[in-house]
Order: C-alpha cells, then structure tokens, then sequence
C-alpha cells in the first residue's frame, strides 16, 4: 500500500479562502471547552473521538479543513476520512493547528462564545 499523502494549507491559505468565500468547512477537533474558548470563524465543532459516530454530518461536496492545536492530530483524521471515501483532494489539515493561525492571525481573528 502506497504511505497516503495528506494536503496542508497554511493559516494564511486559509484565511484568504474564508475571506473569498470559498466554499470551505473548518473543523475543529478540539474538546467542546477548548473550541468555546475560541475558534476560527465558522468552525464546526467535532471533538476527534466523535469522528466516526459524526461522520455523516461532514459533506463530502465541499472542501473540508481539519483543525486541531498544533496540526498533528488533524493530519490522522484527514488520513481517516480519506480511507472512508472522502476525495484526497477535498480533504487538508491546518499547518499548525489554531496554534499556528493564532500566532499569524492573533487572538483577535477568533470567536469567542
């Protein structure tokens, strides 16, 4: 089996898509709590261990960002939806995570609940 190449975007690739209006999801990964805290603007909410229970809430037409603290995580669950069918190509992780859109973006960028 061939290793499975994941897309990265970078905060500033994602940013510039939100504020073209691309038609793009933003999910979040983090515990309910952490996401309340603060979260990029429209994030959906999907704490990682409700992936596969949740997984019919995701659309499959659409790009879908995955977003954790630091990107690592978000590089497993695009592995996860690729092998469940989603098109590699609708699929990326956030290149370091809220982590590293707050230190691009800062604080300020973020909803906070």
């Amino acid at each position: 089996m061939e290793p499975m190449s994941i897309t990265e975007v970078s905060p500033e690739q994602l940013k510039a898509r939100l504020d073209r209006g691309d038609d793009v999801v933003v999910v979040d990964l983090r515990q309910a709590w952490e996401y309340h805290a603060g979260h990029i603007p429209g994030a959906l909410s999907l704490f990682i261990e409700e992936v596969p229970i949740r997984l019919g809430e995701l659309p499959t037409d659409v790009d879908i960002v995955l977003q954790c603290w630091h990107g690592h995580t978000s590089l497993d669950v695009a592995a996860y939806l690729i092998q469940q069918g989603w098109l590699a190509s609708r699929v990326a992780s956030l290149s370091g995570g809220i982590a590293g859109w707050v230190h691009i973006h800062g604080g300020a960028t973020l909803e906070h609940a």
